[in-house]
Order: C-alpha cells, then sequence, then structure tokens
C-alpha cells in the first residue's frame, strides 16, 4: 500500500508549530509495511487543499490528512475532502454525538460554530474522538482510502492509535509487513568520501541506504522492508556489516547516541576524568560533556572566556604559569596546566584567531586544539569557516571528534 499525508495549516507554513505529528505518523506507518512517497503541508485554503488531495489521490491507494476538522471558517479539510471527490457534506449522527457528548458532559451549549463538526462527505464512516469535539472520518471511493484526523497532537496520536492503526491494520489483513530502519553515524569522514566507499551498497533496493551530512558526522540510515521485525533486523544486520567492514573505524555511534554520549561512555570505561578551557565555542564544548549521560563521573570542569591571552591577567590564571609566544604553544601549555589545576586525566583547550590570509578574514577562523591526556601532549590547528554561533558550535564538536578518535582508535590530534 502506497500512502500519502497532507498536513493543513498555515500556520505550519509559517513555522509558527513545529509538526510533531508528521513523525510520529511516519513511524506508525512504517511499522505497519505502508510505504510513504509524498508529505506534503497545505495553507488554511479551500482550492490549494482540494488540488493536494486529488493530486495525492492519483498516486496513492491511502490519503491521511492532519488537520482542519475543528469549528471556525478556515477548517476546511472536511469541505476539501467532498469537493476533491465530488460528494456532498452530509450531518452525521454519530458524528454529532461526538461533538454534543463533549459540551454535555461539561454542562455548557454546544455552539453553533461546532454544529460544523458533525458533518461528513456522504459513505463517510466516523471515528470517535474521546478527548475533543472533532469526529475523525473514514472515506473508501474507487480503490482509494481517505482518512482525516484532528491536529492537536494529543487528539491526532490517540485516534492514530485507536482507530486508524486497527482500521489499517485489518485492512492490510496478510499484506502487512514491516518498514524498519537502523542509523549508523560517522566522524572523521566527508559525505563525498562516505559515497565513494560505499557506491555499489547504496544502489540497494531492500535494504537501501541514504546518506545525511550534518557538523562533522555523516549519517547512513538502513531501512528495510520485510515481512516481520525478525526478517527486517536480519536484513539491516547484514547489510551493517558490510558497511563496517569497509567503514567501521568512522562509525561512532547508532541511532540515539550522540557524539558527547559515545565520548563520555568512553571516559567511564577508562576510567578518566577530563577538563576544559575554552575561548570563542562559549562553553558548548563543556555544555556537550557536561549534560552527557554520566558527566557526574567524568566531567570536573570547563572554564569559558573570551580573548583569553588579552584577558589572562584580570581573571587570575596564575596558575597557570607563564604563557609560551607561539599560539599552538600556549593552547598545549594550556591543556597541561588545566590538567593539573584540576587533578584529572584529560586537560583540553579550544581557542581561535583569525585567519588573516584569507579574503574574508570575518568568516575564517585558525582554531588551536590542544590535550594532555596523563602528560601525553598533543595540539592540532584547523581553518574552519562560519559567523557567530554556527562557527562556535562548529568548533566545539570538532572538538568532540578529536577526543573520540584519540580515545576510540588512539589517533592523536
Amino acid at each position: 500500500m502506497i500512502a500519502e499525508i497532507i498536513f493543513t495549516g498555515t500556520e505550519l507554513l509559517l513555522g509558527q508549530i513545529l509538526n510533531t505529528n508528521a513523525q510520529f505518523l511516519q513511524q506508525e506507518l512504517s511499522a505497519l509495511g505502508v510505504d510513504l512517497y509524498y508529505q506534503v503541508t497545505v495553507g488554511d485554503n479551500l482550492g490549494r487543499c482540494t488540488s493536494a488531495i486529488k493530486q495525492a489521490s492519483g498516486r496513492a491507494d491511502l490519503v491521511i490528512i492532519g488537520g482542519g476538522l475543528g469549528p471556525t471558517e478556515d477548517d476546511i479539510s472536511r469541505e476539501a475532502l467532498a469537493e476533491a471527490l465530488g460528494v456532498e457534506l452530509v450531518e452525521h449522527p454519530d458524528a454529532l454525538a461526538v461533538v454534543r457528548r463533549f459540551f454535555d458532559l461539561r454542562g455548557i451549549p454546544v455552539s453553533q460554530n461546532n454544529l460544523k463538526q458533525a458533518l461528513v462527505p456522504r459513505g463517510g464512516k466516523v471515528l470517535d474522538n474521546p478527548i475533543g469535539t472533532a469526529p475523525g472520518i473514514i472515506l473508501e471511493k474507487e480503490g482509494k482510502i481517505y482518512i482525516l484526523v484532528p491536529g492537536p497532537p494529543s487528539e491526532f496520536i490517540k485516534m492514530v492509535r485507536e482507530r486508524v492503526i486497527p482500521y489499517l491494520r485489518e485492512k492490510l489483513g496478510g499484506s502487512t509487513g514491516v518498514i524498519k530502519s537502523r542509523v549508523l553515524k560517522f566522524c572523521g569522514i566527508g559525505e563525498a568520501l562516505l559515497d565513494e566507499r560505499l557506491s555499489d551498497l547504496l544502489k540497494s533496493n531492500n535494504p537501501t541506504l541514504a546518506p545525511t551530512a550534518k557538523f562533522f558526522e555523516v549519517n547512513l540510515r538502513i531501512t528495510a522492508k520485510a515481512r516481520d521485525d525478525a526478517e527486517a533486523d536480519e536484513m539491516i544486520v547484514a547489510m551493517e556489516e558490510k558497511v563496517r567492514d569497509r567503514l567501521g573505524s568512522f562509525i561512532f555511534g547508532v541511532d540515539d547516541e550522540t557524539l558527547p554520549g559515545v565520548v563520555n561512555r568512553l571516559l567511564r570505561e577508562t576510567g578518566k576524568t577530563i577538563a576544559t578551557m575554552e575561548d570563542f565555542t562559549g562553553g558548548r564544548l563543556a555544555s556537550s560533556l557536561s549534560s552527557a549521560d554520566g558527566a557526574d563521573k567524568t566531567f570536573i570542569i570547563g572554564l569559558v572566556i573570551k580573548d583569553l591571552y588579552r584577558l589572562h591577567e584580570k581573571v587570575n590564571l596564575g596558575w597557570a604559569g607563564e604563557l609560551p609566544g607561539g599560539i599552538s604553544e600556549r593552547a598545549e601549555h594550556l591543556a597541561a596546566a588545566l590538567r593539573k589545576r584540576y587533578n584529572c586525566d584529560i586537560g583540553v583547550s579550544v581557542t581561535a584567531e583569525r585567519d588573516s590570509s584569507s579574503d574574508i578574514p570575518a568568516t575564517n577562523y585558525k582554531f588551536y586544539y590542544a590535550a594532555d591526556f596523563n602528560g601525553n601532549k598533543m595540539s592540532k590547528e584547523v581553518l574552519l569557516w562560519g559567523e557567530g554561533e554556527n562557527l562556535a558550535q562548529r568548533a566545539a564538536v570538532y572538538a568532540l571528534v578529536l577526543l573520540w578518535r584519540y580515545l576510540k582508535h588512539g589517533i592523536p590530534f
């Protein structure tokens, strides 16, 4: 079965509301083995919503419409469905009962506007909504299935779980399957090189592989469609083994694992503690390490300062001693002084200066990363680009990459 989802609401297009319903419904459909090829968001406009439904009906067996079932003039999903299918809206006794129950239980009169929610495209089946005034609707016409679900997340999730999914499972009968995914997370390798190393595997139809790049990280999603969970897991494991054979040394985590969480786990496993000193990054490295699981056993302290060398005397860093002249030597010196001052196993310092050789010096910085691992000093110079918070975040993530590479594979800074 091929599905398409349409979400209505101008507030979604304006970015005023985060569409959490989308992710939930995607996961539920995948678990049923339903293929989702398109997801559309359309504003509160009758003509555009009608057009979206017509378009969806031409390329999907199942069309689910979320939102637009309220009592106001801009709630137009039921009207759009009726117009798209050429059927009339009629008052449905079951829908009227849902609307009246909500008000009767609260001892307040039914608003005239709310009576609009009792209208259903002729031939439609009403889905109960025990926590709201908007009934859901299922309509089967010419071999297609159309489902309308109210937009508020609490109502949407409850109706999908308790009404929509059981209905779809019954319709699918023995043809139901599952779609499962696993995400492998890489660092230290770019998307282009990953694509090159896995070019033949990326052509696989089932399971499929899909890479996505982010800050110094590439995610590779493996998705399998199978008869049941066991078969899907077996397919994913087999593909994952092929990927790990080629690029396993770059994989730091799976699914919900994060780089700060993995670094903290490696620190715990080796019994190491860490302290950080940051210039320019605004404490983002310390924040990510200190908030990860298990940080109470690994993270000692994070010092954050702006323009460390200019303010050295003002902030009383006398314990660091006299700073060397070269910036990379200074970074190593501070990492070592930090480790000794706070009696930990690892001291890490991050600092930066503008790259004067660049044509756009305001957006290019040389970052200096240094670490002292129980007396083993190392440092690295890296040119990064960007502005403001974006650049600071990139710099902090790169520090995590360096830490992971050393803790996991012994690769020095």
